[in-house]
């Protein structure tokens, strides 16, 4: 009986010292794998000021505006790399170098469908941008928030003539990323028409609940969207912080 004990002890002692070998093994296979230090960065910009978008860090909504396609040299898989932005337009990835095609995603931005991108990727490529023609665009956007009321004024412009405008939000949220998803109050204008534009939110009027939020996080922030008839992506301005 011993000596079975024995024979059984010795099996699970092989048995483990197999599977840390194997482990080990395939650990260091994968250690040595090369992890892309490539980098592709630019923005999104019109008439070279740029643009400011709702940031995108998933894509379980299928919200990011770019894909990279590797199109050579040598042996891929074809298919995209999706890559996201930041709220100010920017975008950066790390990848191998190639050759490869910047593609807006189709229907996404408030913009016309710019061209592909086409270059080719040896270390590092900066300024790859994007020279969009939104649909609306705001200049000489100024903020403000006095005595619990925030207040935008800006000029805007319709740069797509067959656009039209369908409504001008201020947004506010609880962080710097706020948008028509992240958000905790909102209020619509809308019977605005290009020029001068002047619009403001009294918090004041919050709900219970929305100030109770707002308070409980200690900050707040403001940012105004532009949506154009018929685009599912705003155009925004600047994010304030409301002190």
């Amino acid at each position: 009986m011993k000596k079975k004990n024995k024979i059984i002890a010795f099996s699970v002692i092989g048995l483990a010292l197999f599977s840390f070998l194997l482990i080990s093994s395939c650990s260091k296979e994968l250690d040595n794998k090369t992890y892309p230090t490539s980098r592709i960065s630019g923005r999104f910009l019109y008439n070279g000021q740029p643009i400011q978008v709702m940031a995108t860090s998933s894509d379980a909504g299928g919200s990011n505006p770019l894909q990279l396609i590797q199109t050579g040299p040598g042996k891929y898989v074809y298919g995209v790399i999706k890559m996201f932005t930041k709220a100010d337009g920017t975008y950066t990835i790390q990848t191998f170098d190639g050759n490869y095609s910047l593609v807006n995603s189709p229907g996404k931005g408030p913009w016309l469908q710019p061209d592909t991108i086409k270059l080719t990727l040896k270390g590092e490529a900066k300024d790859v941008n994007f020279n969009v023609t939104p649909y609306h665009w705001i200049s000489d956007y100024k903020s403000t928030f006095v005595d619990s009321v925030f207040t935008a004024t800006f000029k805007l412009e319709k740069v797509v003539q067959t656009s039209n405008l369908e409504r001008v939000v201020i947004y506010l949220g609880t962080s710097h990323l706020v948008d028509i998803t992240s958000k905790q109050g909102e209020k619509v204008f809308t019977g605005i028409t290009p020029g001068n534009v002047t619009v403001s939110f009294n918090l004041k009027t919050l709900s219970t609940a929305d100030k109770v939020t707002l308070r409980n996080t200690g900050v707040t922030f403001a940012r105004v969207g532009i949506k154009t008839q018929g685009v599912g992506d705003l155009l925004y301005s600047p994010v304030m912080e409301l002190k």
